[in-house]
């Protein structure tokens, strides 16, 4: 399933100004600036873990004939959700599919169909720990910090290379998505 785009909900920080002053050791006048480093973090950690940290819309085409279960790219998804699921027709408009298929919510969703649809699959649904950083998991917070930190320490140096910092990096381990290639 491609993911076709997210569109942020929730238009807050993923952390607070007091915890990157914190994490960061700097002063309250440099929390501003340095906000673009956890927000860029943020990013690294959602792509890196394939999920949503606060609230976005996403929208999600599958390949042709998905088979019966269909495996969304980006969760966690509440429980509550309900998403638009759409079946693309050959000239490219769609037309909603309202029954015959169960959505399993949670880290990892998915949606089983009663019966194999007769094309691709094009889904709109919200996904997203909340609407705010109380609701990010704690330790995710601390991936974004350790990652903003590691940024914002290392900007403009040409010599390291790029990539997750240690810590970030067995945070964010937790909550991949492990599958085995055919």
């Amino acid at each position: 399933m491609r993911l076709i785009s997210r569109t942020p909900i929730a238009v807050v920080d993923p952390v607070t100004g007091y915890d990157l002053e914190d994490h960061l050791r700097i002063e309250a006048t440099e929390v501003s600036s340095a906000m673009r480093f956890a927000t860029a973090a943020a990013s690294e950690v959602e792509s890196y873990c394939d999920l949503a940290l606060l609230s976005q819309t996403i929208v999600a085409l599958s390949d042709t004939w998905p088979g019966t279960v269909l495996s969304l790219p980006i969760g966690p998804v509440d429980a509550d959700a309900t998403p638009t699921v759409e079946q693309v027709e050959l000239d490219g408009s769609t037309t909603a599919i309202t029954t015959g298929w169960t959505l399993q919510h949670g880290r990892f969703p998915t949606i089983t169909f009663d019966t194999t649809p007769a094309g691709p699959i094009r889904v709109t649904y919200v996904a997203g720990y909340g609407a705010d950083e109380q609701a990010l998991p704690r330790d995710l917070s601390l991936a974004i910090l350790d990652q903003a930190l590691r940024l914002y320490d290392l900007r403009g140096d040409v010599d390291q290379t790029p990539r997750l910092s240690p810590s970030t990096a067995r945070i964010c381990a937790r909550y991949r998505r492990v599958s085995v290639g055919c």
